[in-house]
């Protein structure tokens, strides 16, 4: 028998006719007839017999309906968990970007979408680079952002936003001095790091001494401490900013991409699309 058969053949048992069970799932009486009828030929056996103008059910039909009758709960149940995902989907995102954009971008889109949508939780942390693309593959993360990255078979990618490299530098020093500070590197780990060891490679620009940091937080860090200065992500440098340090644009202007990742092969769940697409429309001014 199939679901609907059951559905039917259940109905017409407990109501006693076609009519209260055909009113009571909400189709004709002639619906209601023919699939009992085609549930009756596909069994090889009569399920109802007409007495005294009254359905009742045959020997068959009541052995047949202590199993279907269990049924009626499973599809009510089913019903009520199908329902529940429409009003409340599967409520938690799992999301984690890179340490730069942990400290202020993120968490703003998070707060700004869950003004929105109160009943979504979030699983959220940071990453490097590498971890997030292996976590988006092993199905531990729903989305991870980052800047810069590239797709592959596995990962699809949407740019989010363009951001910009700028320089930080301590507050209110002689040039003099600047000048002989070290150069706060970004390792060549990351993809912005690469892109900016071009950057300066192209521009033939002379930094002198330096100090390579795989941390975006301690590069910014160094300087607030007057050690030296950087270049790095307007997030990074504006999350960091004090009364030590200022912020300067680049004289050549140098800008990267904010790229949301994500598993090609694998639907994503209901509040995971509406916060991508709550992503590709986040005004955020760092």
């Amino acid at each position: 028998m199939r679901v609907r058969h059951i559905e039917v053949f259940n109905s017409v048992y407990r109501n006693g006719s076609v009519t209260a069970a055909a009113k009571l799932l909400n189709v004709s009486q002639p619906s209601v007839s023919k699939v009992l009828a085609h549930a009756e030929q596909q069994l090889g056996f009569r399920l109802f017999e007409r007495i005294k103008m009254k359905l009742v059910p045959t020997p068959e039909a009541r052995i047949l309906f202590k199993h279907t009758g269990m049924m009626d709960e499973v599809l009510t149940d089913i019903n009520q968990v199908s329902e529940r995902l429409m009003e409340f989907p599967v409520d938690r995102v799992r999301v984690s970007c890179t340490p730069s954009l942990g400290i202020e971008y993120l968490p703003n889109a998070i707060a700004e979408f869950k003004k929105h949508n109160p009943n979504v939780n979030f699983e959220i942390s940071t990453l490097h680079y590498s971890y997030l693309r292996n976590n988006i593959k092993d199905t531990s993360l729903d989305l991870a952002i980052a800047q810069d990255q590239s797709e592959d078979e596995e990962i699809g990618i949407m740019n989010l936003r363009k951001g910009n490299f700028v320089v930080l530098e301590p507050k209110n020093l002689d040039p003099k001095i600047l000048r002989k500070l070290p150069f706060i590197k970004l390792s060549q780990n990351s993809p912005i790091g690469r892109k900016l060891e071009k950057y300066i490679d192209r521009k033939k620009i002379n930094i002198g001494s330096s100090v390579t940091s795989d941390n975006y937080q301690m590069a910014a860090s160094l300087v607030n401490n007057g050690f030296g200065y950087t270049i790095l992500d307007e997030y990074t440098a504006q999350a960091c900013r004090s009364d030590n340090i200022q912020i300067k644009p680049l004289e050549s202007s140098l800008n990267f991409h904010i790229t949301l990742m994500f598993l090609k092969n694998a639907p994503l769940s209901i509040p995971a699309n509406d916060f991508i697409k709550f992503l590709t429309e986040f005004n955020y001014e760092s």
